[in-house]
């Protein structure tokens, strides 16, 4: 394993310029008091979640609490949460965080774009 961090080998750009200090803002956890986000978007297999797992990772051991979900898992927790009639528990656990990586965003959009083709739901009984 290399001994560079993980934003000497990632290149953050905003505009197309390299920006170190976007870098090192993340790296520092500085985006979490400033009360910034940070959103990765690129193709498949580009490193978004493995970028946003060290980011994750290096805000952890400067002290930040954090949680990382795949968005698609973390629906089905609060649905599954809700049917048990426990609905809430998880959000309140989320609001004590101090950032949460939500991966995969766009997967948990198709079922949106695919609902108008498919029949109403039928109501359980």
């Amino acid at each position: 394993m290399s001994s560079k961090s993980w934003s000497d080998r990632f290149s953050i750009r905003r505009g197309g310029l390299l920006e170190h200090s976007l870098a090192e803002n993340a790296r520092s956890a500085h985006f979490i008091i400033a009360g910034d986000e940070i959103v990765l978007v690129g193709g498949t297999g580009t490193g978004k979640t493995h970028l946003a797992i060290a980011i994750a990772r290096s805000c952890i051991r400067s002290g930040a609490r954090g949680r990382f979900y795949n968005v698609v898992d973390l629906v089905n927790r609060l649905e599954t949460e809700t049917r048990n009639g426990r609905q809430g528990r998880l959000a309140e656990h989320l609001t004590r965080m101090d950032f949460i990586v939500l991966d995969e965003l766009g997967y948990a959009l198709c079922p949106v774009r695919r609902s108008a083709s498919l029949p109403p739901r039928q109501p359980a009984l």
